[in-house]
């Protein structure tokens, strides 16, 4: 018989996602692409906080359910560290320029809004927290902050001695 939500031994998770980021998906391969902003993500612009994941601690958090028995969970897979888009691609653009300087000398810019700053929406927002995650789960995030995710991001172009070009 298979069971049901409701049965003890079936655990059950949602798990609630930041902004996934990772290889091939990142403020880095954007401006290494050097892609223009969609007016989806140039309103996102506005956003004074965006909570975000790196693909590799979704699967850390996948995996630390896998030996907890428990009725229902409600788990925000988030860093440790919300923060503006811009902030976010400022440190890509240093991260890139540091190593690659000529990649970005024909790059777009990323805080261009088309906005004027009286005309931006901030819409309403709230930190989420990732206690659950860690404390409950024991679940130990490889890349606690947007930093250390691009970071290691930047590493593995090097390692793989090329970096996304447009096409």
């Amino acid at each position: 018989m298979v069971g049901t939500i409701d049965d003890p031994d079936i655990s059950a998770f949602v798990f609630r996602l930041g902004g996934i980021y990772g290889p091939g998906r990142s403020a880095l391969d954007t401006i290494a692409k050097s892609r223009s902003l969609s007016q989806k993500q140039k309103l996102r612009e506005s956003k004074q906080y965006t909570a975000r994941i790196h693909v590799a601690d979704i699967y850390q958090a996948v995996l630390a359910t896998m030996s907890i028995r428990c009725a229902r969970k409600i788990i925000n897979v988030v860093d440790d560290d919300p923060a503006p888009r811009a902030e976010v691609f400022a440190f890509a653009r240093s991260l890139i320029d540091s190593r690659y300087p000529d990649l970005t000398s024909e790059s777009i810019e990323i805080d261009s809004t088309g906005f004027g700053s009286c005309d931006r929406v901030i819409p309403a927002e709230k930190r989420v927290s990732n206690a659950r995650l860690k404390q409950e789960l024991g679940a130990n995030l490889l890349h606690p902050t947007y930093r250390s995710g691009l970071q290691s991001i930047i590493d593995s172009w090097q390692a793989e001695s090329k970096f996304p070009r447009s096409s």
